[in-house]
């Protein structure tokens, strides 16, 4: 007998075949994992900023001593955000878990950027990384119930591409908008100093930090925009979890 995975189109159940080319099936037909994919490439876009900037940003005011304990900080709150997750499991809707650590970790860039004090950043960073795998998690829970399992490994291999797809753009990009664009920007009587210069300084650095409050109230954005669209925030509703015919 063959074997069939449940999928919903315009609120209409409707069987998939359980083959290889299902594949597909899954990755056109799933607005819901599509918007889904869409809202992920734009936060990973955002996000690779962070992680090449981040080094620069603290060593523009402070030491390599600080930007080694601020690391150490944002070690401790990837592992308590794990320990958290896995004691908790996420809310009974994983998208809900997953937009809401999704905007608070996007308030939290924005606030690292925002002045040249290692305890904020500290702080910040410490919620940054204690949120992402709360985010993380959530969101594989969500493919993992609703992909066949013998076709996860070609599915989840499409999602990490469109996914990350913008990722090497930021890497490229980071640089030159720091060096070129935001810290010219922010040096005292750059285009911008006179404005928001006067809540977030101006020198070095500066620019980097501007980028970091973009990119992140960026990230609160989109996840704002995601949950706004029923697709995305309903898809756990609207497509069933797999289930193995019997």
């Amino acid at each position: 007998m063959s074997q069939n995975v449940a999928a919903t189109i315009s609120g209409r159940p409707v069987a998939l075949e359980r083959s290889p080319r299902s594949m597909n099936t899954f990755l056109v037909i799933w607005f819901g994992q599509l918007g889904l994919l869409t809202m992920f490439a734009f936060v990973n876009f955002s996000l690779a900023f962070h992680g090449a900037l981040f080094t620069p940003l603290i060593l523009s005011f402070s030491t390599e001593a600080v930007l080694g304990s601020v690391l150490s900080i944002g070690g401790f709150g990837l592992l308590a955000g794990s320990a958290l997750m896995s004691a908790w499991g996420g809310a009974r809707r994983k998208m809900y878990s997953l937009l809401g650590a999704q905007f608070v970790f996007g308030l939290c860039i924005g606030l690292a950027g925002l002045r040249p004090n290692p305890v904020l950043i500290g702080a910040a960073t410490f919620a940054f990384f204690a949120l992402l795998p709360i985010a993380q998690s959530s969101s594989q829970a969500i493919w993992q119930a609703k992909v066949a399992p013998d076709v996860q490994g070609r599915v989840f291999a499409v999602r990490a591409l469109i996914a990350n797809i913008a990722t090497p753009l930021s890497y490229l990009l980071a640089g030159p908008l720091a060096d070129k664009v935001f810290e010219p920007w922010m040096a005292p009587g750059g285009l911008l100093a006179g404005v928001v210069g006067t809540i977030t300084g101006v020198g070095a650095g500066r620019g980097i930090g501007l980028i970091f409050t973009v990119m992140g109230l960026s990230i609160t954005l989109a996840t704002v925009v995601g949950f706004m669209n029923p697709r995305i925030r309903r898809v756990e509703r609207e497509l069933p979890d797999f289930t193995q015919s019997q």
